[in-house]
Formats: structure tokens, sequence, C-alpha cells
């Protein structure tokens, strides 16, 4: 758990790189100061390991650290220790997925592009349900679905509340049509799509069969907008089995870029609630 990098940590590691700069001081010093490798300091600055208040306090010193600095510092290692209680699966989770999942708690927009199901967040549990049954061959143990689903609870409450998520969605038409689970619950899950969608912090756009062909037609892509400034944009693109974090700047602006050239193909906001309704009553009727 300690090993992983997140954004919280990184910051913290980003400001302490500051202080010790303004210090005069490279990491091979500061290592000999606290009798460490310089592996340790380097894997405190970059956000993989998070150092223990002692050690905080110490480099604080190393570095003559002002008062306002100091409470900055330990604000931040606050924030950073949080992360070790917040990702319950995290040892059951491949390390990229656990990344994204972290990020998404701290993002301020995301903006999702899925071709053939229902992003997570907006799943009923009867249409979740169904998915892993049918995804069994991809799923290491019943404890990794239990724990998923921790995480999927996170992600689901961060569309709600005076802090939630800006979270834009694009989906293919055949997101719409498949009855995953059968007309019962794929109806249910329409049903409850046209109820996130009257949220002011939720937007959901189909892709329709008439649009024809757009950019990334295989595999869903989500982006993280983030307020801080040392916090760049990510993209997490999934597949059978696992996914990609990605984090390099030219990267990230090409698939922020395709789901914008993708926009202009979807049907309004209105237009798609009309035809995700249609297809609700469709799955009446039999």
């Amino acid at each position: 758990m300690a090993s992983v990098q997140t954004r919280r940590k990184r910051a913290l590691g980003v400001f302490l790189v500051r202080l010790r700069e303004q210090a005069g001081l490279k990491p091979d010093d500061v290592a000999k100061l606290l009798r460490k490798s310089a592996s340790v300091v380097s894997r405190i600055e970059t956000g993989h390991t998070m150092c223990d208040y002692s050690r905080l306090t110490a480099m604080l010193g190393f570095y003559g650290a002002t008062n306002a600095q100091r409470q900055q510092a330990e604000e931040l290692w606050e924030e950073a220790h949080q992360d070790a209680a917040l990702v319950e699966h995290s040892t059951a989770m491949p390390p990229k997925y656990r990344a994204f999942v972290k990020a998404w708690d701290e993002a301020l927009a995301a903006r999702t592009l899925e071709q053939t199901m229902v992003p997570g967040p907006l799943q009923t549990p009867a249409y979740r349900s169904r998915i892993y049954e049918i995804s069994t061959r991809f799923i290491a143990s019943p404890i990794d679905a239990e724990r998923d689903a921790v995480s999927m609870d996170r992600r689901k409450k961060r569309l709600d509340g005076p802090d939630a998520l800006d979270f834009s969605v694009l989906l293919d038409e055949a997101v719409v049509r498949r009855a995953v689970g059968g007309s019962v619950v794929m109806a249910d899950q329409l049903r409850h799509l046209l109820e996130l969608g009257e949220r002011p912090n939720i937007g959901i756009r189909v892709i329709p069969f008439a649009a024809g062909e757009y950019e990334v037609m295989t595999g869903a892509v989500t982006w993280l907008g983030f307020a801080q400034i040392d916090y760049p944009d990510a993209v997490y693109l999934e597949y059978p089995g696992g996914g990609e974090w990605i984090e390099k700047a030219k990267d990230v602006a090409k698939f922020a870029r395709s789901i914008e050239a993708t926009l202009p193909l979807t049907l309004t906001i209105e237009d798609s609630a009309a035809l995700i309704r249609e297809q609700v009553q469709a799955l009446e009727r039999g």
C-alpha cells in the first residue's frame, strides 16, 4: 500500500522538494541526515512512499521550514495519510486501477466515453451483478468482486453532495439498446440513467448509430481534470481484465481531444433522454 504513488503523496513530495531546494540541499544530503538511502528520499519526493510523521518533522527541521511552511506540510501529510484508509480494496486490485480510483476521489471533473456498457458509477446493482456473472474469467476471486464493489460505492458517492464531481458521459447507442440482464433489468437500468441525468452535475449524451464512426470505438476512456495546479489531467483506459492509467501530458491530450471531437456527433442531453425513454418503453412492451 505504501509503495503506491498517489496524487496526495505526490503533492506532499513536490512541496518537500521545493523546501529542500530552497535550503540548498541535495537528496543525498537528506539521506545522510535521515540515515536512510537516497532511494528512500526519492520515493518520498515522487509520492511513492508515505513518510511517517517523525521523519516529516525531521526533514522540515533540516530545511529550516517556517511555521507557515510547517503547517502547510503537515496539512499535506494529513491528506496523504488518508489514502491508506480510503482504499480498502487496494491489495486485490491492479495498481493502475487503484491509481484511477484514488484520482477519481480528488478530481473536479470527469468525462467518460463508453462504447459497450453503462459506466460503473451509473450502474444499478442488478445490471452490475449480471456484468460480473459473465466476466468470471477476468475476476481473480470472489473477494476481488466484493472489494471492487466497495470501490464502486465510493465512486458513486463522488456524484453526490456539495462537492459533487462534474460528470459528462458519452454513450454509444449500443449501450442503450443492448438488454443486459434481460428486459426487466435493462429497463430499470435505463430508468436509473434518466434519474441521474436530471442532476445538474451529470450530463448523459448518446452517440446515435446514424452518426457513423468516431475516433475511439474500442475500450472505454475516462478523462479526469483537477483543480490543483500540481495535479495534471489524466486518463484511464479500460479493457477486459485490466486497464491503463495515463498521465503523460502528450497522451492525455490525445484522448481528451478524441472525446472532444466526439461531442458534436452526440444527441443533445434532451434528445438523448428521449431516446433512452423510448427504449424503456420498448422493453416494457416486450
